[in-house]
């Protein structure tokens, strides 16, 4: 009884907003997968939980399901900010994987980008991100490719096209095929989740802004962190000529650079990381504007 009475109110907290769904759908049914992944995250088995969400998330249509998925899985972030959700192993071909959705506000506009970034000890055929069960995320995205300090690995990074719209909540299948005899490939669920962001930073005028803090930071997740960057857009290719990165005492003001005069792109961002198992889930929010670098003073350029 002690059991159904806390798992009643976890309930009921999670999915409060929704107050037509026990009419459409018999969650409460002890057979049900939905309310298995409920148990599970209760109980304490993050791994069980989140494996439970995604045969949900595979097997039901239901709006209302998917978005008691979305505030389940926003409310069951782990001690270690989600690193156990999972016992997926990355190959030791594969390191670093990021799965980032970015809004860029400039002057006039916003749009939305999804970038899957990895390092490699292969060369890569081709990645695939798709919103299950088979609408494809990354058509004739943009890759790039770029070498570490470690020769043996290299950085690919792949970025759709600029987007109207934030790349949609749901269940994701991951797919990373090298370019080898074998055509090795690794793959893995992904579940994009409503963006939980702490801070968030807007211009104040030239080259200031300001930062607001809008929830409360986790303990268990790294800190937000803030880049400041200037860029050169050269052949339809953005070039990094200088980049700084805070974990703490975020600056409201370009520092000292040197980079020559001329204009160029100054970008300020805020980056959250959350974690799916080995896979790092990355919400960015970047503010950007074309700005006169002088050898006397910074010129907002109109």
């Amino acid at each position: 009884m002690m059991f159904m009475r806390k798992f009643f109110v976890f309930c009921s907290l999670v999915c409060a907003s929704y107050t037509s769904f026990a009419n459409s759908v018999d969650w409460f049914n002890e057979q049900s997968a939905l309310y298995t992944a409920h148990k599970q995250f209760l109980e304490g088995h993050a791994r069980k939980g989140f494996a439970t969400s995604i045969e949900v998330l595979q097997n039901s249509v239901n709006e209302n399901i998917t978005n008691n998925i979305d505030k389940l899985l926003s409310s069951a972030i782990s001690v270690n900010c989600g690193r156990d959700l999972s016992n997926k192993v990355i190959p030791n071909w594969l390191k670093s994987v990021s799965v980032q959705r970015v809004i860029i506000q400039s002057p006039g506009r916003l749009h939305h980008r999804l970038i899957v970034k990895f390092d490699t000890k292969k060369p890569i055929s081709s990645l695939s991100f798709i919103k299950w069960p088979q609408e494809e995320q990354l058509t004739n995205p943009s890759i790039k490719i770029t070498p570490t300090q470690d020769e043996r690995i290299t950085q690919y990074t792949y970025a759709s096209e600029s987007l109207n719209n934030r790349i949609q909540n749901g269940l994701y299948k991951l797919i990373i095929i090298a370019d080898d005899k074998e055509k090795t490939q690794w793959e893995s669920w992904v579940v994009l989740t409503t963006p939980k962001t702490e801070m968030q930073v807007a211009w104040l005028g030239k080259d200031k802004w300001k930062t607001t803090q809008t929830g409360l930071l986790k303990s268990n997740c790294p800190l937000p962190e803030m880049s400041v960057g200037i860029y050169d857009h050269q052949d339809n290719e953005y070039i990094k000529l200088w980049e700084q990165k805070y974990e703490e005492r975020f600056p409201k003001s370009l520092p000292s650079t040197n980079v020559l005069p001329g204009s160029y792109i100054l970008s300020v961002s805020f980056n959250h990381k959350r974690f799916q198992g080995p896979i790092s889930i990355q919400e960015i929010q970047a503010i950007t504007k074309v700005m006169n670098f002088g050898s006397d003073e910074n010129t907002e350029s109109k």
